[in-house]
């Protein structure tokens, strides 16, 4: 009986001992995913990812899901949709998950920005584009390139990091010219 009382508490011991492993669910939300071109380009750009399964969209509730095997995968996940134009809001269970960003300078002014890699599959992706970032001050041109993929800010002393969040609010994510 000692014996068996003795593995039970060496069992017990070695399965709590070993480092927590965050799997589960990966929800963006704010995204833009207006139609079933964007819902299958969302389950395309995750579906390669290592550890990521389950991908879905809803583009009513404009929702991004997919369930990570741990912590790296959900990161991976993430630089995925990235890479392939979407942006949100996301969370791996309750911890707040950050997309990637554009290397930029604090206070940086520009006459000309241009975003590329965006998600830009349908005149909707292509209007939802412009819509974003159409109070931006000092924005005097917004030119959407559907075929490049490219979206070309053009005016006086443009606050970059204004743009920025204003593409990323409106669901898109894109990479600035240079960038890698």
């Amino acid at each position: 009986m000692k014996l068996f009382v003795s593995a039970t508490v060496a069992f017990c011991l070695m399965i709590f001992a070993l480092p927590k492993v965050d799997a589960g669910d990966v929800t963006v939300k704010k995204a833009h995913v207006c139609c079933g071109a964007c819902v299958n380009a969302v389950k395309k750009c995750l579906a390669d990812v290592e550890g990521v399964s389950k991908a879905a969209a809803d583009q009513n509730s404009k929702i991004i899901t997919f369930t990570a095997a741990d912590d790296a995968a959900a990161t991976k996940g993430i630089a995925a949709l990235a890479k392939a134009g979407f942006h949100g809001a996301a969370t791996h269970g309750d911890k707040a998950l950050e997309f990637p960003k554009p290397k930029t300078k604090a206070g940086e002014k520009t006459n000309s920005v241009t975003f590329t890699g965006v998600h830009l599959c349908c005149g909707a992706c292509v209007r939802g584009a412009k819509e974003s970032l159409e109070n931006v001050k000092n924005v005097k041109v917004i030119d959407v390139d559907q075929k490049t993929k490219t979206v070309t800010l053009t005016g006086e002393k443009i606050d970059l990091a204004e743009a920025i969040k204003a593409f990323n609010g409106g669901g898109f994510h894109g990479n600035l010219k240079g960038d890698k």
